[in-house]
This record gives C-alpha cells, sequence and structure tokens, in this order.
C-alpha cells in the first residue's frame, strides 16, 4: 500500500470516530446538528444506530487491520 493512502485511510478512520461521538452526544443531549439536504442545510437531530449498521461499522474496522 502506498504512504498517503494509508494515511488517507487513517484520517477516514479518525473522522468516522469523531462524526459517531458527535452524533451519539447530540442524541444525548437533543442537539441539532446541521445536515445538507436538498441544496440547504436543515438542522436534525441524529436517530438511534440500527444494528444493521452497527455490523457494517463492525466490518469495516476489521478490513483495516489486515
Amino acid at each position: 500500500m502506498k504512504k498517503h493512502n494509508k494515511y488517507a485511510l487513517l484520517a477516514l478512520k479518525a473522522m468516522k470516530r469523531a462524526a459517531a461521538k458527535v452524533a451519539e452526544d447530540a442524541r444525548k443531549n437533543k442537539y441539532k446538528i446541521p445536515i445538507w439536504k436538498n441544496g440547504r442545510i436543515e438542522y436534525e437531530i441524529p436517530g438511534e444506530a440500527t444494528e444493521q449498521g452497527a455490523q457494517t461499522v463492525r466490518q469495516q474496522h476489521s478490513d483495516f487491520s489486515k
């Protein structure tokens, strides 16, 4: 793997963790977060993660450990 691809993947993992933490905090505290939809910014409280989505995330993390 090229060196820049390795760092890009590390940065992507970090951004995904940060986004998940922000969504979790927003759910706990009933904060609205800005989301770009239909050409404008809308504010929403993120919904709960489904079990199917959690399995997908675990599969992606196992790919990076190789």
